[in-house]
C-alpha cells in the first residue's frame, strides 16, 4: 500500500503540472471550465492529490465551446484521438467530443455529466448555474454544487461503469463526508426526481451505506425508492461490485441518441446515413474527392442496416449464462422500471 501511494502521489504530481498550465490557456481564451471525478476529487475531497489514482482529465465546458477548447488543447500540442467507429463518435458525441492527448494528460471535454440515453435528462444549464467557486491545480474556476457532484458520481458509475468496482463508492462516501454539513438533501432527491434518476441514484447511495457506511439519511433512501429495495436486487448488485463485472443493458439506436418523438427518430435515420462528405471520406476514404459521391449512399445504407441488423440480433444477452443472467435480468428490469 505505501508503495501504490508513493507511486500515485509521482503519477498525480506530474499529471497536476500539466492539467495547471491547460486550465490555464483554457481560462485565458475565456472558456469556463468544471473539473470533473477525480482530478477535482483528489484535491477537493480526498484532500491529498495521492489518494484518488486517475487515468484521464474529464473536463466540462459550455456547448459551445467544445470545438474552441478543442481547438486550444491542440494548439498546445494535443493529438485527437479520433476513434475507428465513426458510429461509437457519433453516439458519444452527444456527451463528449474525441479525446485529445496533450502531453501526459489524456483529456474528454464533456458539456455535460451523463449522456442523453435512456429516461435520464440532465438540466445542463442548472449545472453551470448552481456551481461554485474553486481551485483545482492552482487555478481558478467553478467546480459542480456538492449535491451536483454526488450525483455525477452516481450516476457515472451506476449507468456509465455499471457498478464494476469499489474505487466509486470510496468517492461517493468520501464526497458524503467531506460535505455533511453543506449537502442539501432534500434538493439531491428533488434533482434525482427531475432528472429521471431516482433508481439509479437510491441505488447507489443504498450500496454505498450498506458496505462503506456512508452516512446517508433514511429520509433520503425514502424519497429516492419509496419501500426500500428488495434483497435480491442489492445483492445482484453487490455481486457486480464484488466480481468487478458490468451489468449488460441492450438500447436501441433511438435510446441512446434520445430521440423519442417520430420526427426525431426520422431526423436521427437520416443524419445517420447522409453523412457529410468529410464523414463519409473517414468510413469510405476512396469518397473524398469522388465526382459519384451518391453511390457511396448506397453503401452506407447497406452498412447501416448491417450494422443495426447485427446489434439487434445481440440483443439477448447471449454472452452471459445460468445465475448471472438471472442477475442481470432482475436488475436491469428493476432500474427500467421508471421513476418510483
Amino acid at each position: 500500500m505505501s508503495q501504490a501511494y508513493f507511486i500515485s502521489a509521482a503519477r498525480n504530481g506530474r499529471l497536476y503540472r500539466e492539467l495547471r498550465s491547460l486550465l490555464g490557456c483554457l481560462r485565458s481564451a475565456g472558456i469556463q471550465v468544471i473539473v470533473l471525478k477525480g482530478a477535482f476529487l483528489a484535491e477537493a475531497v480526498y484532500g491529498d492529490i495521492a489518494l484518488r489514482p486517475m487515468c484521464d482529465i474529464d473536463l466540462m465546458v459550455p456547448k459551445d465551446d467544445l470545438s474552441k477548447a478543442q481547438t486550444i488543447l491542440i494548439a498546445n500540442g494535443g493529438v485527437l484521438q479520433q476513434r475507428g467507429d465513426i458510429e461509437l463518435f457519433r453516439v458519444e458525441r452527444h456527451h463528449h467530443v474525441a479525446p485529445v492527448v496533450v502531453g501526459n494528460l489524456f483529456v474528454e471535454l464533456h458539456w455535460t455529466i451523463t449522456p442523453f440515453t435512456g429516461p435520464v435528462e440532465i438540466d445542463a444549464v442548472g449545472l453551470w448555474a448552481r456551481a461554485r467557486p474553486a481551485t483545482v491545480a492552482g487555478v481558478q474556476l467553478t467546480a459542480l454544487s456538492p449535491e451536483d457532484l454526488l450525483l455525477h458520481l452516481c450516476l457515472h458509475f451506476g449507468r456509465d461503469n455499471r457498478l464494476t468496482g469499489l474505487r466509486s463508492f470510496c468517492d461517493i462516501a468520501q464526497t458524503i463526508s467531506h460535505y455533511r454539513r453543506e449537502m442539501d438533501w432534500q434538493q439531491v432527491v428533488r434533482l434525482a426526481h427531475e432528472w429521471g434518476a431516482t433508481r439509479h441514484v437510491g441505488l447507489e447511495l443504498h450500496l454505498a451505506r450498506r458496505m462503506l457506511n456512508a452516512a446517508v439519511p433514511d429520509y433520503v433512501l425514502e424519497g429516492l425508492v419509496p419501500g426500500g429495495i428488495d434483497r435480491p436486487i442489492l445483492q445482484a448488485a453487490m455481486q457486480f461490485v464484488y466480481t468487478q463485472t458490468d451489468y449488460h443493458q441492450w438500447m436501441s439506436l433511438f435510446d441512446m441518441e434520445g430521440a423519442r418523438s417520430i420526427g426525431d427518430k426520422v431526423k436521427l435515420l437520416w443524419r445517420r446515413v447522409f453523412l457529410s462528405r468529410d464523414e463519409m471520406a473517414a468510413v469510405y476514404p476512396a469518397a473524398r474527392n469522388s465526382g459519384f459521391l451518391w453511390s457511396y449512399y448506397l453503401l452506407r445504407v447497406r452498412d447501416v442496416v448491417r450494422a443495426y441488423w447485427f446489434r439487434t440480433a445481440r440483443r439477448g444477452l447471449p454472452l452471459v449464462r445460468g445465475p448471472e443472467k438471472d442477475r442481470n435480468v432482475s436488475l436491469v428490469n428493476w432500474l427500467k422500471s421508471g421513476k418510483p
